[in-house]
């Protein structure tokens, strides 16, 4: 009968956790860290490369407050209604964004955005950090890479549509709306009120329609059911002091520290490469993002049931191996042949949707069961920092255009290089750490090796049949 009971409360979590990640990953796409509406906005405020730095450096230092969230949760059995409150006032202050140019004037338009900006991010990143640890204690370890790779899949096909939808909306008012806006354009015989002069309204529109979404969600997260936490009497300090005694947590935390640091160089010019140096509409970059959706989507299942076979580590070694051959692909990219990018959208497509996983449940298999939200907490906090100073860097001493290999590139493009390149030495660090469950690289690659022979079997012996 308890049995039973641990089944059902464990099926509603998850229909709930997908319905309520739905609606949250609307918010996100609109309004969130990495939302290509937000890098847009900013260039219609006329944001420079520091001010993309600042975005980008904002979203990671808001992840720091994640330490506060397990503060403010510390003497309390439950985590449910400070995550509740915390994601509700960080995702109204959405509604604002659209109106700062018209408060504002000037560079005080693109600083009040990104105060506003950072606001909200850091109370979600509280809320964030607790969510994590209230998930973990109400899905089983042996199906947590399934239920994340699930997860995942939904939220990315929410994600595609949300994106498509509102990136015609803002391609219809812009000065380069792009083949499919411009043939509507035209069947509509090209109405006044879609000019560019109106941009800003649509953002309005769009920023608030985010914060209903991101408001709708947290409602229905409301009825996810929580396991009552053991209430920690520890000192605050003692309990951040912790894990630093944990020499297995040290090794993970050097990778971390090591892995961001490499991903965050010259991370805050992607999408603003696009924007203004390739001139893809936003249409464009949306197909860019589905190439990228569709290869996460299929890889996503795959991903959970090799994470559950072989543990975060190995698939994390796998996840770094791909990850650097991605940005290299950028080098070739200019105004006239940028759809190569398209090529990486794929394999950066599979590549994250493994590493998003295993970001969200490494820390989760190597911490102690009353300890996750700490872990999780400094984990995401430092790792976070490390980025911040690596992308802040980056939109500071933005290298000369160079000339390398037959090749003319720009400087945003030798970051690219350089992030790559940086990416394959975190295998370094990752070798040295510990997880319980995670099985040993070769035994993938034989996996691997055996699951090709048998899909090449398959193959001859349909074609034999076939003739």
């Amino acid at each position: 009968m308890k049995l039973k009971k641990m089944e059902s409360r464990t099926r509603r979590t998850v229909r709930i956790s997908l319905i309520d990640g739905a609606f949250a990953q609307i918010y996100t796409s609109l309004s969130g860290i990495g939302s290509i509406f937000v890098t847009k906005f900013l260039v219609l405020l006329n944001a420079g490369p520091i001010h993309f730095g600042m975005l980008s450096a904002l979203g990671q230092l808001s992840q720091v407050f994640q330490l506060l969230g397990s503060v403010i949760a510390k003497e309390s059995d439950s985590r449910k209604k400070m995550v509740l409150i915390m994601a509700f006032l960080g995702r109204s202050l959405s509604f604002l964004f659209g109106f700062v140019s018209i408060v504002f004037f000037g560079k005080s338009t693109v600083i009040a955005f990104l105060v506003l900006f950072f606001v909200s991010n850091a109370l979600q990143a509280m809320s964030a950090n607790l969510w994590v640890a209230w998930i973990s204690d109400m899905v089983p370890m042996g199906i947590r890479g399934r239920f994340f790779s699930m997860r995942s899949q939904l939220l990315l096909l929410v994600g595609l549509l949300t994106g498509y939808l509102f990136s015609f909306v803002i391609d219809l008012f812009d000065e380069a709306p792009g083949g499919f806006s411009s043939m509507v354009l035209d069947i509509l015989n090209k109405p006044s009120f879609f000019n560019h002069e109106n941009l800003n309204i649509a953002f309005i529109f769009i920023f608030s329609f985010a914060a209903l979404m991101g408001i709708i969600g947290i409602y229905i997260l409301s009825f996810q059911p929580e396991k009552k936490k053991n209430v920690d009497k520890d000192e605050i300090l003692k309990m951040y002091f912790e894990p630093f005694k944990d020499k297995n947590f040290i090794r993970f935390l050097i990778y971390g520290l090591w892995w961001m640091t490499a991903v965050g160089i010259g991370a805050p010019f992607w999408q603003p490469f696009m924007i203004k140096t390739l001139k893809m509409s936003m249409v464009e970059i949306q197909i860019y993002g589905t190439i990228s959706t569709f290869a996460s989507l299929i890889a996503l299942k795959p991903w959970g049931k090799f994470i559950d076979k072989f543990g975060n580590k190995t698939a994390m070694r796998i996840a770094i191996l791909m990850g650097g051959i991605n940005p290299l692909i950028w080098l070739f990219a200019n105004q006239n042949s940028y759809r190569i990018i398209f090529v990486e959208a794929f394999l950066s497509g599979i590549m994250w949707a493994g590493a998003g996983i295993v970001a969200t449940n490494f820390v989760l298999s190597i911490a102690p069961e009353n300890k996750r939200g700490v872990y999780s907490g400094i984990y995401g906090a430092l790792t976070g920092i490390a980025m911040m100073f690596s992308m802040i860097l980056s939109s500071i001493v933005v290298p000369k255009p160079l000339q390398i290999f037959g090749l003319s590139l720009s400087g945003e493009q030798v970051l690219f290089g350089l992030t790559g390149i940086a990416r394959w030495t975190t295998e370094i660090p990752i070798t040295f750490i510990k997880e319980p469950r995670s099985k040993r690289f070769k035994e993938a690659l034989f996996f691997f090796q055996e699951f090709a022979k048998v899909r090449i079997i398959q193959i001859t012996q349909w074609f034999i049949k076939r003739k």
